[in-house]
């Protein structure tokens, strides 16, 4: 990074999620917006009226043109290309939004791309930063929960999407796109899975005719350090509401969460004693923070795209499972 000054970003993809990560970016005193690029030339211009910076309608030209650390990858699934390593090539760090492919032999391009030069990059994980995940990683990883042996989860919303989402060859499904938070929080606090074997149909969104995704699923999980998990998700949750929820249990507490900034954990022997984690914690500019330290100060990311990598295995390997009504053991070949 430069001795003074500010670190420069660019943002590929000037969409929702790109609008979310720029309003925390814009707060950070070490960054300054550089550049915004969209097919859409419109989009881009109404973020660089917002933050400043130039427009493009080619994020080839950004990279070429801007003098950027770090470079926000804010596209959808289907439109990931060979942005990470044309980045990684011109020693520009890297944020990506989840899932990082749809396939592993894209994804496997990115994780050696980072690794040949050697830059920073993140993967958008936000939950991993939410203060209930933090706390019960800290007890897992501690070895304070002790033995961990069940973790089961729900990913409930009520969400349609636009027509790149409902439609599985650009978006992967919910369980590749949304839920992945939820197997990414398992894989997180459990550990790797080992075998995978699931359901899945279309039971509500039928009035659809665009819709091809999954809108009911459900996954039981071998882990590898023996524990078992399952994780249930649906499109036909709750108007309004986003359910993140997950118990496990461990040897020595039953940890609850109602949110990755929630946790409540009980301990396992009488008399029962009961702990509660809360906070309004913005996980979307933590994890931004934790990416421009690590920059910074040459540091790790909390989620590579190593990690990234792994959880989109998992899911596609769910996926796999759920279209086959076979078991599918990881990692795929």
């Amino acid at each position: 990074m430069p001795i003074l000054g500010k670190l420069g970003i660019g943002i590929i993809g000037c969409g929702g999620i790109a609008g979310v990560h720029a309003k925390g970016l814009n707060r950070i005193p070490d960054v300054k917006l550089e550049g915004f690029a969209d097919i859409v030339q419109e989009r881009a211009k109404a973020f660089s009226n917002q933050y400043g910076g130039r427009t493009y309608t080619d994020w080839h030209q950004m990279l070429d043109k801007e003098k950027l650390d770090i470079v926000y990858i804010c596209l959808p699934p289907f439109a990931h290309e060979d942005e990470v390593p044309v980045a990684a090539e011109k020693g520009i760090n890297i944020f990506i939004e989840k899932p990082i492919a749809l396939n592993m032999k894209l994804a496997g391009g990115m994780v050696k791309a980072v690794e040949k030069y050697d830059v920073k990059s993140q993967v958008g994980y936000c939950c991993r930063f939410g203060a209930g995940i933090e706390k019960a990683k800290n007890l897992i990883q501690s070895g304070e929960a002790g033995d961990l042996g069940l973790a089961v989860g729900w990913y409930w919303c009520n969400f349609l999407g636009g027509p790149w989402w409902r439609d599985k060859e650009k978006s992967g499904g919910q369980i590749v796109e949304q839920s992945t938070h939820l197997y990414d929080v398992f894989r997180y606090l459990c550990g790797d899975v080992e075998t995978v074997y699931g359901h899945m149909n279309k039971k509500f969104w039928t009035d659809v005719s665009d819709l091809t995704i999954e809108d009911v699923s459900s996954s039981t999980l071998n882990f590898k350090s023996g524990a078992v998990g399952a994780i249930v998700a649906t499109t036909w949750g709750v108007p309004n509401q986003w359910w993140l929820r997950w118990l496990i249990a461990t040897k020595g507490y039953t940890l609850e969460s109602s949110g990755s900034n929630n946790l409540t954990y009980h301990t396992t022997e009488a008399p029962v004693k009961t702990h509660m984690i809360s906070e309004d914690r913005d996980v979307y500019l933590l994890e931004a923070k934790d990416l421009i330290q690590a920059v910074m100060k040459d540091k790790e990311t909390r989620i590579s795209i190593e990690e990234g990598a792994k959880t989109l295995e998992l899911t596609l390997a769910t996926r796999k499972s759920m279209e086959s009504g076979q078991p599918v053991r990881l990692p795929l070949e």
